[in-house]
């Protein structure tokens, strides 16, 4: 770039290709990447041709005496036959419906005309297409055009396009409209040639003087008034979509009122390139000021700034909803891309060539899920003679694991980690990342999409300790990282592990556990104060006070039914833990246990009855397992746990007290504290010839002798 302004020569055919000749090209260096090639003729002509909606144009044309392919024509320069619903890319400029590209107001007004509902020509392509050929049948009578020649009914297409401004207007019709009706649509422009109505080959595009890019000489300048002085270097790319078509967006972008701008636009077919604003200059391309963390915490230094400051932004012709990228505008976008990154020494990675909805995710979404970054990284490093090299250590790992079959052909590097601590190569499926200390390791399929969705080496993982390898049971794969671990299973997919849950998990052997595997990457707790990861068939939950505890089975089970650590007995304390007795389970919380066996189940205890449960040496005690939670008592007074061989209630009043045997089923038949005695007020104890338990208003008292018991009032 920074060539001197001069003069090129605009023709609606012109080839961008042929123009790109004059970059200077540097000698390819060996490598395992394909030759990375323009898009052949016949691909653009077979989009062109594609006749999936000829019979709509042909009866829209036929009904509202319009040439079915001039419709087909400018479906085919606005949408690329898509039937679009396009999102807001510049504030104040309508966003565009269906195969035709309408406004809101024009759906509107065509439907009127084409007798059917707005939202009918919104969504079914026939009404839509209809309308639009209404309406460009009435700007044509309007406009007194003369229908039997083609090139008459210019003046009513620049109507239809919306476009105010006169240059931008003019290219929409003769440098795209024309031009694509001439390349040929396929039988509707042989029908109009045959006609003697079609256009002639004179009138293919009107030739226009203009400058050279100041900074891009293949690029056409249109200079905008919107743009002020950068206060920094250029670090990023930002690659946007109109939502709209190529003349529409650079005309747009021009408008002194629009506010907006952008360094280039590239048209759908890669034939032509405008430069708005000159790279030295700040565009208003974005509105997001930068969050590093939208950006895998990539340039944090930069945080609080506007993307403008320190970005170039390149739109492109085309939708964010588009599904298949024409291959030409690709490799024009990644022509032009190579001269900017080479340029400003802008890495050519997915942290400083970014979506815009990647640094402005809360509104839009350009370029959209199907924007070919694979692709278009490879074709700039191509085109700038730095395609992928293999060498050194990673070379020897990717010769050792046999890397044609395992990882396909390289796709990106050798490149610097934006950390600048390793080196990495992507390939068709997987990665090797290299450090000094750590060697080459592979990370591939799932694997290594979770550890780029966590932020590759500067995610809480870190660089990768090994391979991808089996598991033992033979079922699972997994990597080891610097500070955790990504396991993957068919069923569960891949999960992260790391930590204290980690170091837990591989001190109860792995997913050769109870646990089995990771089901969920650690997430925090809703509280904000624990970690955790569930497992296949348990969970591990760590807080700093209470450090990392397995919880599972039954005893899981009834902890999620008590709504996990928010309920009343917080986060475990231990692991699950077998009684001394060898007969239950339990684990122990911060305000409570939960015991199991096979014959009573999983029941908490907790609070002031599980104290006099402990003081009463819990299941090895007289009372044995819990058969209940602790429960509200009916009169809500009280809380109480039903165990084997007994029970202990406990009011504010009165404390925790246990009662069993004999006494107990006296005072359970009695009504319980619903009766004249109330609640206990002690434990029971010994007393000459029996036992006997006091309560708030009498006693029960046991004769061992004759097994009864009497009640006593105070």
């Amino acid at each position: 770039m920074k060539n001197r302004p001069g003069i090129v020569v605009l023709a609606a055919s012109l080839a961008l290709t042929q123009a790109c000749g004059t970059n200077e090209q540097q000698p390819q260096q060996e490598s395992a990447a394909p030759t990375v090639q323009v898009d052949a003729p016949r691909t653009e002509d077979s989009a062109r041709e594609d006749e999936s909606f000829d019979a709509l144009f042909q009866e829209a044309g036929e009904e509202f005496d319009v040439p079915p392919a001039l419709l087909k024509s400018i479906s085919f320069v606005q949408t690329r036959y898509q039937m679009v619903e396009s999102a807001e890319e510049f504030e104040g400029r309508p966003v565009v419906y269906g195969l035709m590209a309408l406004t809101g107001a024009q759906l509107d007004e065509g439907a009127k005309l084409a007798g059917v509902t707005a939202e009918q020509a919104r969504i079914d392509a026939r009404s839509h297409v209809r309308a639009a050929a209404a309406l460009l049948s009435r700007h044509a009578d309007a406009l007194k055009v003369d229908r039997t020649q083609a090139v008459k009914w210019a003046p009513a297409v620049a109507e239809l396009s919306g476009i105010q401004n006169e240059e931008g207007r003019r290219s929409f019709v003769h440098n795209e409209v024309f031009r694509v009706a001439r390349l040929g649509l396929g039988a509707l422009s042989q029908e109009w040639g045959v006609s003697g109505q079609g256009l002639a080959v004179e009138e293919l595009g009107q030739q226009r003087q203009g400058l050279a890019g100041p900074d891009y000489a293949p690029a056409v300048w249109r200079a905008s008034p919107n743009y002020n002085s950068r206060p920094m270097g250029v670090k990023m790319v930002i690659i946007h979509t109109c939502e709209s078509s190529y003349s529409g967006c650079w005309s747009w972008l021009t408008n002194s009122s629009s506010q907006v701008s952008a360094h280039y636009v590239v048209r759908e077919d890669g034939g032509e390139i405008s430069q708005l604003v000159r790279d030295g200059s700040r565009a208003w391309h974005i509105g997001a000021t930068y969050q590093c963390s939208n950006n895998s915490g990539v340039e944090c230094g930069l945080n609080g700034r506007s993307s403008n400051d320190f970005t170039i932004g390149i739109e492109h012709g085309g939708y964010a909803s588009t599904v298949n990228w024409p291959v030409g505008q690709i490799d024009a976008s990644a022509r032009l891309l190579c001269d900017i990154t080479r340029d400003h020494g802008i890495p050519r990675d997915r942290y400083h060539v970014v979506g815009h909805g990647k640094l402005q995710p809360y509104d839009r979404t350009d370029p959209g899920s199907n924007w070919p970054w694979t692709d278009y990284l490879n074709r700039a490093n191509a085109h700038c003679g730095t395609a992928c090299v293999l060498m050194g250590d990673i070379k020897a790992k990717y010769d050792a694991v046999n890397g044609p079959v395992l990882l396909g052909k390289c796709q990106a590097g050798e490149l610097s980690t934006p950390d600048g601590v390793g080196r990495y190569n992507h390939f068709e499926r997987g990665s090797i990342y290299w450090t000094p200390t750590l060697g080459a390791h592979v990370v591939v399929g799932q694997i290594k999409i979770k550890w780029e969705q966590l932020g590759w080496e500067r995610s809480v993982l870190g660089y990768p300790i090994t391979d991808e390898l089996a598991a033992p049971d033979g079922r699972g794969r997994y990597n080891h990282f610097e500070r955790g671990s990504i396991y993957w299973t068919q069923e569960l997919g891949a999960w992260e592990v790391h930590g204290n849950i980690r170091a837990k998990w591989e001190q109860l052997g792995w997913e050769r556990s109870v646990l089995g595997y990771p089901k969920t990457g650690e997430l925090t707790t809703p509280d904000g104060v624990g970690r955790y990861n569930h497992f296949e068939n348990g969970s591990i939950y760590w807080t700093s006070a209470t450090g990392a505890h397995e919880v599972r089975g039954q005893v899981y089970t009834k902890w999620a039914e008590l709504e996990w650590e928010r309920s009343v007995l917080g986060y475990p304390l231990t692991d699950e833990q077998g009684t001394p007795d060898g007969v239950g389970r339990y684990n122990h919380f911060q305000n409570g246990s939960i015991y199991f066996t096979p014959a009573t189940g999983a029941h908490a205890v907790v609070g002031d009855i599980n104290a006099k449960w402990v003081a009463l040496s819990r299941e090895a005690g007289l009372l044995g397992y819990p058969l209940t939670d602790e429960t509200k008592t009916p009169d809500g007074v009280g809380r109480f746990n039903h165990f084997q061989n007994g029970s202990i209630y406990w009011t504010p009043t009165t404390g925790a007290r246990e009662v069993h045997g004999p006494i107990r089923a006296k005072w359970e038949s009695l009504g319980w504290e619903r009766s004249a005695l109330g609640y206990p007020v002690r434990d029971e104890y010994a007393v000459t010839g029996g036992r006997e338990s006091e309560f708030q208003k009498g006693f029960l008292t046991l004769n061992t002798a004759t097994n009864t018991v009497t009640v006593r009032m105070k």
